[in-house]
């Protein structure tokens, strides 16, 4: 039995170094038995997801119509009154329950894998197993393909993609059992408390080996919170003005975010995150719709930063030792093209609580 952790090089991802790894890393199967080696399991499980991530945009779109249709059915037969009952198709209509998702699929898992890894990267100690690996990966691959039936409690409904599509290449129900929950606590609540995370064992012994549930947990649940960048954002619907009303400010959010970078700060030898955001001057004075209420970009961003923070906190609870991302600095870009390009900046710096820095120039 091999339980020790493989260093993850920075020349590497962390689906090539699952393929770097030999079989005695992972537990024995019988090839007799048609059964294939773990890194195998996991593409053709990556494979059989692929239209299933290309679908969630649309399955989350088609299940909010639904539910506006029903609740306006609902408000029609029921309230009798003629103005309450335009009082609330009013409100209903304002709360533009269709949600439109930024990218949910494919980019986006490949992003979560890309932030994951850059993690990892800095690991001083406690490297992953090729098992832990494995699981991670498919929790990863799992983890979104709930909003196909719906944005809301989407984390659970996981649980039906994976039991239909994975007992092919993963049949153990155990291993299915760990991927699910890992994926489970990437975000929502838990009886209405939102410490999923703390709901795992701490590890748990499979096959001999030790899997670090809470920490492959945080690494998901943070490499998801960091994987909202630009590539996220549907520029063509930006542009068409496709986008509905109340999901704009989502997509404008990602468009605008273009980096996304966890390094080293050279003189304070810290490990930082970097959040790089620039926008056109005529979208910083937009005013969108969220949750029913006028929101400008820049207070989205403001307050995406104080969640992102607090994901910081919560996860590095889980992945310390081994790794501790010490702070995010945030920059934000402004170009205004009625002022010459030496002079279409200006900057402002505010500490954020726990070490955080927000630049605006």
């Amino acid at each position: 039995m091999v339980d020790e952790g493989v260093v993850l090089e920075k020349s590497k991802n962390l689906e090539e170094w699952l393929f770097a790894n030999s079989d005695i890393h992972f537990p024995s199967y019988s090839a007799d038995r048609a059964e294939k080696p773990y890194p195998e399991r996991y593409t053709e499980y990556k494979k059989t997801l692929l239209p299933i991530h290309n679908l969630v945009e649309k399955g989350a779109m088609v299940k909010g119509a639904l539910e506006w249709m029903e609740k306006t059915k609902s408000i029609i037969c029921e309230v009798a009154d003629v103005d309450e009952r335009q009082s609330k198709l009013d409100k209903l209509i304002q709360s533009d329950p269709v949600i439109y998702l930024n990218n949910h699929g494919p980019g986006h898992v490949d992003k979560v894998i890309c932030k994951v890894s850059e993690m990892l990267h800095f690991f001083e100690s406690g490297h992953l197993t090729p098992y832990e690996g494995f699981m991670l990966l498919c929790a990863i691959q799992t983890h979104d393909v709930g909003n196909v039936f719906g944005r809301e409690e989407h984390e659970r409904r996981c649980r039906d993609i994976l039991e239909a599509k994975a007992k092919p290449f993963i049949p153990d129900k155990f291993e299915r059992q760990l991927i699910e929950k890992l994926a489970l606590v990437h975000g929502g609540a838990i009886d209405g408390d939102r410490d999923t995370i703390s709901y795992l064992y701490e590890n748990k012994i499979l096959y001999e080996r030790k899997i670090r549930k809470k920490l492959l947990a945080a690494l998901l649940r943070f490499g998801d919170e960091l994987a909202d960048d630009s590539t996220r954002a549907d520029r063509e619907g930006l542009e068409l003005n496709t986008v509905t009303e109340g999901s704009r400010i989502y997509h404008q959010y990602s468009q605008a975010l273009h980096t996304v970078k966890i390094d080293r700060d050279i003189v304070t030898q810290r490990i930082m995150l970097h959040l790089v955001y620039e926008f056109d001057s005529s979208v910083a004075t937009e005013k969108f719709i969220k949750n029913g209420e006028n929101k400008y970009l820049l207070d989205e961003i403001y307050d995406r930063t104080l969640k992102m923070e607090r994901e910081r906190r919560y996860c590095m609870r889980f992945m310390r030792p081994f790794f501790s991302l010490d702070g995010i600095r945030v920059e934000i870009h402004i170009q205004n093209a009625s002022v010459k390009p030496q002079n279409q900046f200006y900057s402002r710096r505010k500490r954020l609580s726990g070490g955080s820095f927000f630049w605006l120039h």
